[in-house]
C-alpha cells in the first residue's frame, strides 16, 4: 500500500512539473514578445519623429523633438525593465509616461497619424501607442503574478524531475560535507584539549613527586 502511495505521489509530482514547465514557457514567451515590442516600436517611432521634427520644422517641432528624446525613451526603458525585472512599478511608469506624452504631444497630423487613420478615427499614432502600452502593462501584471507563483514551486526554473533530483542530491552532499567538516574540526579540537589536559596532569604529578622528595630531604 505504501509503495502504491509513493508511486502515485511521484506521478503527481511529474504531472505538476510538466504543467508548471508549460506555464513557465508561456510566461517567458509573453515576456519576450512584450520586450521585443518595446524595443522595436518606441525607438523606431522616436527616430522617425525626431527626423520629422528636424527636417520639417514648424511650431510643434520642439514638442515633437522633446517627445522623441525624453518621453519615448522613458517609455522604452520603463517598459523593457518591467519585463526584465518582473516589476509592476516599471509597467505603471511606462503607461504614465506615455499618457504624459499623449497629453503634451497630441496628434499634429504627421505621416504616422495618417497611416493610423487619424482623419477617420480622430485617434493619432501616439494615442494608439498608449493603448499598446496599457495592454503590455496588463500582460506584464498577469505574467508577474504567474512568475511569482512558479518561483515558489518545486523544480523552478527548469521543472525537470531528473535535474531537480540531481540538484537535491548535490545540496544534500554539500550539507553532509559541511557537517563532516564541522565534526572533524570539533573532534580535532577535543583531541587537542585532551592532550593538553594529559600533559598538564603528568607535569603536576612530577611536581608533586619533587615536592615530596624535598620535604623528605629536609626532614632527614
Amino acid at each position: 500500500m505504501t509503495d502504491m502511495n509513493t508511486q502515485a505521489e511521484m506521478i503527481n509530482n511529474t504531472d505538476e512539473m510538466a504543467k508548471h514547465g508549460a506555464m513557465y514557457s508561456n510566461v517567458k514567451k509573453c515576456y519576450n514578445i512584450a520586450s521585443i515590442l518595446y524595443v522595436a516600436v518606441f525607438p523606431l517611432y522616436s527616430l522617425l519623429m525626431l527626423i520629422f521634427g528636424l527636417l520639417l520644422p514648424d511650431e510643434s517641432s520642439f514638442i515633437i523633438i522633446l517627445d522623441s528624446l525624453i518621453f519615448k525613451t522613458g517609455v522604452f526603458v520603463c517598459g523593457f525593465m518591467s519585463c526584465y525585472k518582473k516589476n509592476n512599478a516599471f509597467a505603471i511608469c511606462a503607461a504614465a509616461v506615455q499618457l504624459a506624452s499623449v497629453i503634451i504631444c497630441p496628434t499634429v497630423g504627421h505621416f504616422l497619424d495618417i497611416l493610423a487613420g487619424y482623419f477617420f478615427t480622430g485617434m493619432g499614432f501616439n494615442a494608439l501607442l498608449l493603448i499598446l502600452v496599457i495592454v503590455l502593462a496588463v500582460i506584464t501584471f498577469i505574467n508577474n503574478k504567474k512568475y511569482k507563483y512558479l518561483s515558489e514551486q518545486m523544480g523552478f526554473p527548469h521543472f525537470n524531475e531528473r535535474r531537480t533530483n540531481q540538484e537535491f542530491d548535490k545540496t544534500q552532499r554539500e550539507i553532509k560535507d559541511e557537517f563532516q567538516q564541522n565534526y572533524d574540526r570539533l573532534k580535532k579540537t577535543a583531541t587537542d584539549e585532551m592532550n593538553d589536559i594529559s600533559k598538564a596532569d603528568t607535569n603536576n604529578l612530577m611536581l608533586k613527586q619533587y615536592e615530596v622528595s624535598d620535604i623528605e630531604m629536609e626532614s632527614i
